[in-house]
């Protein structure tokens, strides 16, 4: 199975738009979308003194964001999560279902697919954070929630960030997950002039991560 997975959108209709143009490209089997579909606009901070209104002050109403997923699978994130605790069930539309009612993970036998935000994250460098200690099935784990493309290697025992391996990346070019290594596969966001999503080819074993209208360049 060939994957395109797109995640953390955050209603950024124009730049999934440019994403699906530059998937159309490749040939998947599937498009696979981790999550953080819409923009919850009332802040983690703020939920315990929101008293719901309506279901714009929530969350934008682009049912196109809904449309242009058709056919993919989706898993939900904490935008979703969020919105859902603070829209009564009766006021949600019914366009945005397929998202807000989507499982936390899709698993395959290579891999986990999910969002992220349960995830035991810690900041293993001042700004860089890691679910290090995340237990997963399958050879990756493959998530968004943190807005930072990367691969890590994990070592073959413990769980120790100086035995992580960060393998580098060139956008188009496939790096392999080879077989008795487990990977923490960053797919990064679709959000913002810059869009990063990425192809996970299980029968070969590689992750390829691709930007709409850029020639290759080495990661940061």
């Amino acid at each position: 199975m060939r994957y395109a997975i797109v995640t953390d959108l955050h209603g950024d209709l124009a730049a999934l738009r440019r994403v699906l143009v530059d998937v159309a490209r490749e040939r998947v089997d599937q498009v696979l979308c981790l999550g953080d579909v819409f923009e919850c606009h009332i802040g983690k901070r703020d939920r315990a003194d929101y008293a719901f209104g309506s279901v714009a002050e929530v969350f934008d109403q682009v049912p196109e964001l809904v449309a242009l997923l058709d056919g993919a699978v989706v898993v939900r994130g904490n935008q979703e999560e969020r919105i859902a605790s603070l829209v009564p069930d009766h006021a949600l539309p019914a366009w945005s279902r397929a998202v807000l009612d989507a499982p936390l993970e899709h698993r395959t036998p290579f891999a986990t697919y999910c969002h992220g935000h349960p995830l035991p994250w810690q900041q293993v460098e001042p700004g860089k954070w890691c679910p290090l200690d995340a237990e997963f099935a399958g050879r990756a784990l493959v998530h968004g929630h943190h807005h930072r493309s990367a691969v890590h290697r994990l070592p073959r025992t413990g769980r120790a960030w100086r035995d992580v391996t960060t393998l580098p990346f060139r956008y188009g070019e496939p790096v392999p997950l080879t077989a008795g290594h487990r990977y923490l596969v960053n797919v990064g966001q679709v959000r913002g002039a810059d869009p990063n999503w990425a192809v996970i080819d299980e029968r070969a074993a590689t992750v390829t991560y691709h930007r709409p209208a850029q020639q290759p360049t080495e990661s940061a």
